[in-house]
């Protein structure tokens, strides 16, 4: 979808697939301000040419996870999961395993 605007139910909810929100932004800073004005923070998706604008990008979106320049999120290898309203903690990947390890210091002098 493209011609949005902020105040449309579909910029302000967490939309679920197949559904691509096209909207473009004249600075990065608006970008970001725009991505995290929402309570929402599973997966983000950005397309840009400049490498500055990617490390900001990876910076500043609050999302559980960010793809920049393909869509290559949902891998098992990979954690997958969200923030703020979006959810808590992570499935798949190394990350997804922490929860359930109940780590031990032991110490021993002899």
């Amino acid at each position: 979808m493209s011609g949005l605007t902020p105040q449309m139910r579909i910029m302000n909810e967490e939309p679920f697939g197949p559904v691509a929100l096209l909207v473009p932004f004249d600075t990065v800073e608006e970008a970001i301000a725009e991505s995290n004005r929402v309570p929402f923070g599973l997966a983000s998706y950005a397309f840009t040419t400049s490498m500055k604008t990617a490390q900001a990008l990876s910076t500043y979106i609050e999302a559980g996870m960010l793809s920049i320049n393909h869509q290559g999120i949902g891998l098992p290898e990979v954690p997958f999961g969200g923030i703020k309203d979006s959810g808590y903690g992570s499935e798949g990947g190394t990350e997804a395993i922490e929860a359930y390890l109940n780590t031990k210091l032991v110490t021993q002098y002899n």
